[in-house]
């Protein structure tokens, strides 16, 4: 059964032929963690801290690779099971089209925790939230973006990651 996800909160709305369903979930990019990007893009405004800022009115953006990772290193490891992923203000090309979330306890080798293809975002500044199995906490998170929707620059305005609350 395909799982619909939306964001409101902190709160992840499940909804299911039985009826929605509410877990409480807690993002972990802001519990001091380190950000990183595979490439710095030119424009200092534009870095991977504005993917873990809270607003989606910013953005990271680098204008030369629809093939790229950024990353965050929690201070400790922590199983996720589930991320959203926020459009950006313009450019729909720009937007990731597929990828692989990474987990690694070492940022060395790293385990495929999800994979999506051929998504797309109707919207401007749209979430969308990713739910998969995972037991194991990590310590370090990947989004490996393979391709964007066209365009030479690839940008995203948030990406969270979220761990449910026992």
């Amino acid at each position: 059964m395909k799982k619909k996800l939306f964001y409101a909160a902190g709160i992840i709305a499940c909804s299911l032929s039985s009826g929605p369903l509410f877990a409480q979930v807690t993002d972990i990019t802001g519990n001091g963690g380190t950000k990183k990007a595979q490439f710095v893009p030119e424009k200092i405004e534009e870095d991977a801290d504005k993917l873990f800022d809270n607003n989606k009115n910013t953005k990271y953006c680098y204008g030369f690779s629809s093939n790229l990772w950024i990353q965050y290193q929690s201070p400790e490891p922590v199983i996720v099971n589930q991320y959203a992923l926020s459009s950006a203000n313009d450019v729909p090309a720009r937007d990731p089209r597929n990828w692989k979330l990474l987990g690694s306890v070492d940022g060395k080798k790293w385990v495929k925790l999800d994979s999506q293809a051929k998504e797309s975002f109707e919207e401007r500044m749209e979430t969308k939230v990713y739910s998969f199995e995972n037991t194991t906490p990590y310590t370090y998170y990947r989004l490996q973006i393979t391709s964007n929707n066209g365009d030479q620059a690839t940008q995203l305005s948030e990406w969270r990651l979220f761990y449910e609350k026992k």
